[in-house]
This record gives C-alpha cells, sequence and structure tokens, in this order.
C-alpha cells in the first residue's frame, strides 16, 4: 500500500479526515465526482432522454448517478480494491455499453449478450446462474440444460435476470475474479496505472481485440478514478 493509502487508512480508523483522503477511498470505492470525469456523457442530466429519443431505443441508458451506485456495490461484493482493477473494469464496461447507453447487444443485435460488459452467452448464462439460481434454473428448465443449445426465448429470459443495475454493472467485476481470476490481486496483472496491463487483460483474458478507442477510453478512466 502505498504511503498515502496509509494515511487514508490511519485517518479513517482515527476518525481525522484530511483533503484528498477518506476512508472510503482506501476500500477502494468511487465518487461521483470522479466517474463524471471518467464519462463526462453521462453526467449532464438530459443525456439518456437525448439518447432514447435519437435512437429509439429505450430504457438501457443511465446517467452516471445511478451507474456509480451499482459500481460500488459490486466492488464490495466481489472484493475488487486494486485501483488497476477498478480502472480496468470500467473502462471496458464503458466502452462496450458506449457510455451506459447500452445494456443488450444491438450492433448486429445478437440474442442473450448483453449487461454493461457486452459478455457473450455462456458468460451470461454462468453469471444468471451463479447470482439468480433459481430463477435460471426455471428459464433453462433444470441446472443441467445444455444452455449452448438455448433458443432466443430462453436466452432473452435469461438474459433479463442480470439486466438490472446491480447486476449488470457488477458482471465486469463477477469475470474479473471468476473467470479471470490470475488478473485479481496479481503482483503483475492489472497493476496500478500500467496500459500495457489493460492491452493484456482485453486480448488474453477478455479475449477480445483491442482498439485506439479501448486506450483512449482506459487513458480518460486512469486519469480520473483517483484513490
Amino acid at each position: 500500500m502505498k504511503l498515502g493509502n496509509k494515511l487514508a487508512v490511519f485517518l479513517g480508523i482515527s476518525g481525522l479526515s484530511l483533503i484528498g483522503y477518506s476512508s472510503a477511498a482506501c476500500s477502494g470505492l468511487v465518487s461521483l465526482a470522479a466517474l463524471n470525469k471518467a464519462n463526462t456523457d453521462a453526467a449532464s442530466a438530459s443525456y439518456c432522454t437525448s439518447f432514447e429519443q435519437s435512437s429509439g431505443i429505450k430504457g438501457e441508458c443511465v446517467l452516471n448517478t445511478d451507474a456509480v451506485l451499482s459500481i460500488n456495490k459490486a466492488i464490495r461484493k466481489y472484493g475488487v480494491t486494486a485501483r488497476g482493477e477498478i480502472v480496468a473494469t470500467i473502462a471496458w464496461m464503458l466502452y462496450e455499453s458506449g457510455n451506459w447507453k447500452y445494456n443488450i447487444n444491438h450492433f448486429p443485435g445478437t440474442i442473450g449478450q448483453g449487461t454493461r460488459t457486452m459478455m457473450s452467452w455462456s458468460y451470461v448464462s454462468k453469471y444468471a446462474q451463479q447470482v439468480h439460481a433459481d430463477a435460471y434454473n426455471k428459464a433453462v428448465g433444470s441446472a443441467t440444460a445444455d444452455v449452448s443449445a438455448a433458443d432466443n426465448q430462453t436466452k432473452t429470459a435469461v438474459i433479463d435476470l442480470v439486466l438490472n443495475n446491480d447486476d449488470s454493472f457488477a458482471a465486469g467485476f463477477w469475470y474479473l475474479t471468476t473467470q479471470a481470476p490470475t488478473y485479481h490481486n496479481s503482483a503483475s496483472n492489472l497493476r496500478d496505472g500500467n496500459m500495457g496491463d489493460f492491452q493484456a487483460y482485453v486480448e488474453q483474458g477478455i479475449h477480445t481485440p483491442w482498439n485506439a478507442d479501448r486506450q483512449a477510453i482506459w487513458e480518460q478512466v486512469n486519469a480520473a478514478i483517483v484513490f
């Protein structure tokens, strides 16, 4: 832990305070001000209204005021407190969701793909089974059902279980800690402020192509999220 973070822990425990430090920051929690810097579009109260009017896509866009609550719940739930991991996960979600505009795949419209990370159906089904086991089993027919052969109706029923804000924003943290655990709490992966580590995570941990837009988003998030 850096000296500043040690000081923050001491101040939080002792009840003292100092500008720039807080016990919340040491827990890896993200402030609304920081998220507004990372995603300036969704800081505007008219952002989602304008998007829905222009796109016709309703009920998916959220503002940072909603996103930050669910992100911090996910951080606590999955125990992700390393800054590099939090920056990486937020950057991943921002890219895939178009700055919080989308919750399911629209281009080309792949059924069963979604959450703010746009996880593929195979991961969506695993996630839904873990966080909503009873409802998942009801949707697919049984706990042992072959989900690779699921029809679109079943895929829709399953993904609907995890499209609420809390589960959708938690998907990236679930993925990191359960599907790519070698990148979680690692001394050599997703290190603080290391863009190369994020690129490696995208390509080898998430298994998706790297591009300049992903880098630009990571740079903005990395500059904004300060503990």
